[in-house]
């Protein structure tokens, strides 16, 4: 089973959009910004390699530059100023490594988008399938997503979202991308 394209541009996107408070802390020097980076980064870890991407390896050499100082054996008492500045030094690296594994599955659902907003549209126009609201929007999006994969010009629509996305993102994107008003 394919897992899900879209959770997870949502939840890199969410990661993503956390990050300007995670270098806000850094300049303001707040005392909890490294646990914070830390916390974020094993976030960050934990979703990529459920999703088996090997940027999840890249994150984990990059916590490590927060442990090294820890296994110096210079001055204790320099230990957190060197993990501060290790922090400060890889924060723009590991948003690019996020951002960087975010962008060919961000591609992919807006070119996901394009084909079925064509798709929807040649349908609209044929008025092959009218929307009837008593028999409700998930039964509409199931028979938009039927006739799609039956229909002989639009079956190769069906077979392109399969090889890009799972049956559930599909259902997804056609759900937010069709207006009931279109199919009257």
């Amino acid at each position: 089973m394919q897992k899900s394209t879209v959770h997870l541009v949502n939840a890199l996107t969410d990661l993503l959009l956390q990050f300007p408070s995670l270098v806000t802390g850094f300049e303001r020097k707040q005392p909890q910004a490294l646990v914070a980076l830390q916390s974020w980064i094993a976030a960050a870890e934990q979703l990529l390699s459920s999703y088996g991407l090997v940027a999840s390896a890249e994150l984990a050499g990059l916590r490590s530059k927060l442990t090294a100082p820890v296994h110096r054996d210079e001055h204790r008492g320099q230990l957190r100023k060197q993990q501060l500045r290790e922090a400060v030094e890889m924060l723009y690296p590991l948003q690019q490594c996020l951002q960087q594994t975010l962008t060919p599955y961000q591609q992919k659902l807006q070119q996901s988008a394009e084909l079925i907003r064509h798709l929807l549209s040649v349908i609209s126009q044929s008025g092959a399938l009218h929307y009837d609201a008593a028999a409700g929007f998930d039964s509409f999006v199931q028979q938009l997503w039927q006739l799609i994969g039956r229909h002989e010009q639009l079956k190769a629509g069906a077979v392109q979202l399969r090889s890009w996305l799972s049956q559930q993102d599909i259902t997804l994107l056609l759900a937010q991308e069709v207006n009931p008003a279109d199919f009257p």
